[in-house]
């Protein structure tokens, strides 16, 4: 996989136009992806409702930010 400024410097090169076709393409390829799973939407909607329960999902989050800040 290409690095996202790599391609984000190549967009920039292309006219508007191409821009535009380039972003279509993107979000018919994003229309592609597969819904998520009912149990992991509903535990994404009820991530830290409980009191003093451990949010999980936030917890993960927190760890992909940190291993995205040290590429």
């Amino acid at each position: 996989m290409q690095n996202i400024e790599e391609i984000a410097d190549k967009l920039k090169q292309l006219p508007d136009e191409q821009q535009d076709e380039v972003a279509d393409f993107v979000d018919f390829l994003l229309s592609r992806l597969p819904a998520l799973p009912e149990a992991e939407r509903a535990l994404r909607e009820t991530a830290g409702i409980w009191k003093g329960e451990a949010d999980g999902l936030a917890f993960e989050d927190t760890l992909r930010q940190q291993w995205e800040r040290r590429r």
